[in-house]
């Protein structure tokens, strides 16, 4: 907004010097060729009224203009450069030098009038250029000092603006804004953008902390009953042998059971602060990778999906452990759940972690809401029972921790997401 403002003084400024010379030439112009022509002509018919009343009139001599009078017939009393000019002209240049001259001519008897150069010079100076330099001073007075009220007026909206810009939304724990320098010095209509945004940034800070403390609690209360249904599957694994029909069953249910405990142990990750309070350390993501593998073999048999996994260098990460563990693992039970009797690949390389699939893949509109919380596409919703969560906590995971995360995807093709920790 400052630039701008200076930019709009800037071409004023620009506007009124080109003015001003225009002015002053016009001035300089009116001044020699219409004044002075006038004054001159004025002068000459005066003489000669004084003439026609008394032959021996003395010719008009003044500091600023000199007179000649010489016949038709004989203009050897005449500066050499006078005896050229012609009768009823007005020259402004004679022989090179500048001087204004007016010939009138009356029975035979011819009148110059010769006005210095000086003069005109001196008379175009004070009368045409002092004036115009002084309005001049006086517009570039009043400019730049309108320049200095409206800077004065704008400085809290431009300190505002920066305070926003420069506010670390992602990452600083206190959404509040500290605008009581800026209220010192704002007048009545900043004032209230200021208090717009201060209730604003309060009514955001509360809404941030009601959800951190609705999910950390319905994490904790859940935990209770997860724990129950596990204590009780682990009691009738533990029993006799029971038919294929019953431990199928019971399968199922513990991998329902080990799901919902990790999707609350991500909750209660989410529901932290900020990354700072959780402890990191390096973390070789290929052994995470590995781990997560094994877990998934079983349920990708099933499925009849074969994992293969391309490690093309050793990655290593620092970051709580928990979190890489949840981001991979996500990553991967997304690709085994929306595939079916095809492959899940996993790369690793220097920068990130690769999750392609062969399954049911997306279409470009699909892929765009494939990171919103609870969205599932058409074609999936037939091979999981998921809640579309999966990919949303990883999207906020990665931002939560700077990192990057893209994907690409064509229906009937399959998926491939990528994660960059670098």
């Amino acid at each position: 907004m400052r630039a701008k403002l200076v930019r709009v003084f800037a071409i004023q400024v620009g506007i009124i010097s080109v003015a001003t010379l225009v002015g002053v030439y016009l001035a300089n112009t009116i001044i020699v060729d219409l004044v002075l022509r006038q004054g001159l002509k004025t002068e000459a018919e005066y003489y000669w009224n004084r003439y026609d009343d008394n032959p021996q009139a003395t010719l008009p001599d003044t500091s600023n203009m000199r007179s000649y009078m010489a016949t038709a017939d004989d203009l050897s009393g005449l500066p050499a450069p006078l005896r050229d000019i012609p009768p009823d002209e007005l020259v402004r240049s004679v022989a090179g030098d500048t001087q204004l001259v007016h010939v009138s001519e009356r029975d035979g008897r011819r009148l110059y009038l010769v006005w210095a150069k000086d003069q005109i010079y001196d008379i175009a100076f004070f009368f045409g250029i002092v004036p115009l330099a002084i309005v001049l001073l006086i517009i570039y007075g009043l400019s730049f000092l309108a320049y200095r009220l409206s800077q004065q007026a704008i400085s809290p909206i431009v300190q505002l603006a920066h305070q926003l810009e420069d506010f670390d939304f992602e990452h600083d724990r206190s959404l509040t804004l500290d605008l009581g320098a800026l209220r010192e010095v704002a007048d009545a209509e900043v004032l209230s953008m200021i208090n717009a945004v201060d209730t604003f940034s309060e009514r955001l800070a509360a809404f941030v902390e009601r959800e951190r403390v609705f999910t950390r609690d319905a994490g904790h209360e859940l935990r209770t009953p997860v724990a129950v249904f596990k204590g009780s599957l682990d009691l009738l694994e533990a029993g006799p042998e029971r038919p294929p029909a019953e431990q199928k069953a019971l399968a199922r249910m513990r991998r329902t059971v080990q799901d919902m405990e990790a999707l609350l142990e991500t909750l209660l990750m989410l529901a932290r602060e900020t990354e700072t309070s959780m402890p990191k350390e390096e973390v070789v993501v290929n052994d995470l990778v590995v781990g997560q593998m094994e877990l998934l073999t079983p349920a990708a048999r099933r499925a009849g999906i074969s994992l293969a996994l391309h490690e093309e260098a050793e990655l290593r990460v620092r970051a709580p452990v928990k979190v890489v563990e949840i981001v991979i693992g996500n990553l991967m039970r997304n690709a085994v759940n929306y595939t079916r009797e095809g492959q899940v690949e996993v790369t690793i390389d220097r920068n990130g972690v690769s999750v392609a699939d062969t399954g049911v893949g997306m279409s470009g509109e699909e892929l765009e809401r494939a990171f919103d919380p609870f969205y599932r596409a058409d074609q999936s919703r037939g091979l999981t029972r998921g809640h579309g969560l999966g990919l949303s906590i990883v999207k906020r995971l990665v931002r939560q921790f700077g990192w990057s995360i893209s994907a690409h995807s064509r229906p009937g093709e399959g998926t491939t997401i990528q994660v960059r920790f670098a």
